[in-house]
């Protein structure tokens, strides 16, 4: 059963923009997140993804509650770090594209039992 979807589009060149700050990449990401190339298409990947997970579990009120990861060829898999949150009985779908200038993210989470 679906308990919550989320979606989010972002400027890649906005996110660019506010690379420029030392303190964005730290506010946003998580050090696991951060061993990739910080390129701005990834950081605003992201970005969106974080922002669709949020809009789909509303609880979550901090950018480091949710933890995007993936291998190389590999889809996205998503993390939330919330008392609120059951992981063992939810499942997260995420759903990152770029385009141009834009990133695009897409979240379902689905309760396993």
């Amino acid at each position: 059963m679906i308990i919550g979807i989320g979606t989010d589009i972002v400027s890649i060149p906005r996110i660019a923009q506010a690379m420029k700050n030392p303190a964005f990449i730290n506010r946003i990401l998580t050090p696991s997140e951060k061993r990739r190339e910080l390129t701005p298409e990834y950081v605003a990947g992201r970005w969106a993804a974080k922002e669709a997970v949020k809009k789909a579990f509303p609880q979550v009120n901090s950018w480091h509650q949710v933890q995007i990861l993936n291998e190389p060829h590999q889809p996205p898999k998503a993390a939330i770090f919330h008392p609120a949150f059951q992981s063992e009985i939810h499942n997260i779908h995420i759903s990152i594209s770029h385009e141009r200038d834009l990133a695009i993210a897409f979240a379902v989470i689905d309760r396993t039992s």
